[in-house]
């Protein structure tokens, strides 16, 4: 009989442990699915997108990489220079204001929107004083192009 019990006991036992470790892997699942980070919208990524680009494209006076989200044509005023250009002239312009007025800081002051199209309002310190600078976008496909483009002296 003592044999009978010491049988049960060991089983019992056994057993618990085997039922223990499903439950710790399924509660290391848990914990890893509660660390993953969730994902933004689409929508707004495109945004953040765009305007951290145009922050760091304007600080660092890369014409290429802001003339990269123009349209076929641009609408570009700067300064006293105004007109309707192709991308690749409206690149070549604002390469040629970079080399002028070295910028060192440009901040988006407001942003807003009409309709589909966005406008930003931003303020650029460069090496010879502070300008203003507007932007205007409109969706084309998938996509957001820069419809203009004005800079003038604050």
């Amino acid at each position: 009989m003592r044999m009978k019990k010491i049988i049960i006991i060991a089983l019992f036992f056994s057993g618990m442990t085997a039922l223990s470790q499903p439950f710790n892997q399924i509660e290391v699942v848990k914990v890893n699915v509660e660390r993953t980070p969730a994902k933004e919208p689409r929508p707004q990524k495109i945004q953040e997108t765009f305007e951290t680009t145009m922050i760091a494209a304007f600080k660092a006076g890369n014409a290429t990489k802001i003339a990269s989200w123009f349209g076929d044509n641009v609408d570009l005023s700067i300064l006293d220079k105004e007109n309707l250009y192709s991308k690749s002239q409206a690149e070549q312009i604002l390469k040629t204001f970079f080399t002028t007025h070295k910028p060192s800081e440009f901040t988006v002051l407001h942003k807003g929107k009409s309709g589909a199209s966005q406008y930003f309002v931003c303020s650029l310190t460069a090496s010879d004083g502070n300008y203003r600078v507007t932007l205007n976008t409109k969706p084309s496909g998938t996509a957001t192009v820069i419809t203009s483009l004005t800079i003038e002296s604050e």
